[in-house]
């Protein structure tokens, strides 16, 4: 169930003394088609990343290794949500303002879309954004 533009979902995860296993499956976990997956790592104690929305995108996260904070905000309700290699994906849909950080030094960070980057239409300023959401609302 999508709450807000956004929903946690538990993914399959199989243990064993060999390590771990985590799945994630289409129509299962998320149901888009995958166009594009772009990882983020490496990102500074102090750096945050995101801070903007797209127009239209589908996104499954996950959090590979480390932790990492995801801020979302549909410009009524805002969330935060904290990301380990846990055993759960965050889907997210385009007309949400995301914003990372808290992230520690071993984060993985890894994102599941369902458009390629040339056609993906982002949105970089929080009072553009909120024009979109009314818009979208109908709310004008």
């Amino acid at each position: 169930m999508i709450n807000n533009g956004w929903n946690i979902t538990v993914i399959d995860h199989i243990q064993d003394d060999r390590g771990n296993l985590s799945v994630a499956e289409f129509g299962k976990h998320f149901d888009f088609k995958i166009e594009r997956i772009f990882y983020l790592s490496n990102i500074g104690k102090d750096e945050q990343r995101g801070d903007h929305a797209h127009e239209q995108l589908n996104q499954f996260i996950l959090c590979l290794a480390g932790s990492f904070d995801i801020i979302l905000d549909n410009g009524k309700v805002k969330e935060t949500y904290s990301m380990s290699n846990n055993g759960k994906g965050l889907f997210v849909d385009g007309l949400v303002w995301r914003t990372m950080s808290n992230f520690t030094s071993d984060a993985v960070m890894l994102v599941l879309c369902d458009r390629i980057y040339q056609d993906d239409i982002v949105i970089r300023d929080y009072d553009e954004f909120l024009v979109k959401v009314k818009e979208n609302n109908n709310e004008k």
